[in-house]
């Protein structure tokens, strides 16, 4: 049986580890269907220097929050790739994920 997922899946434990893991150049890519804002509030910046790029895979941006808003609840749908170039490979295979009412 051939796996149509074309990379190797690996599940951490920890949101921004995982996200982080492309910074470090350990990855080319990661993806978080249910992320919360503390896991993403570290990461965002470290993988910005480091020259990765953040998707949203929801329908609402993640950045800027609004100041008095409760976010405990909100998940961000994300996509990070080391590279823009990466976007166009990675992104039809996740891009269900942030999609509402679909089975994951």
């Amino acid at each position: 049986m051939q796996n149509s997922f074309p990379c190797k899946i690996r599940i951490l434990g920890s949101a921004s580890y995982n996200l982080l893991t492309v910074a470090q150049g350990i990855t080319l890519g990661a993806v978080e269907a249910t992320p919360k804002i503390w896991d993403i509030a570290g990461a965002w910046p470290i993988i910005q220097a480091a020259g990765g790029t953040w998707v949203s895979l929801g329908k609402d941006p993640i950045f800027p929050l609004v100041v008095g808003q409760n976010y405990a609840q909100v998940a961000y749908s994300t996509l990070v790739v080391s590279q823009a170039q990466w976007v166009d490979q990675f992104q039809p295979l996740v891009t269900i994920i942030g999609q509402p009412n679909q089975p994951h």
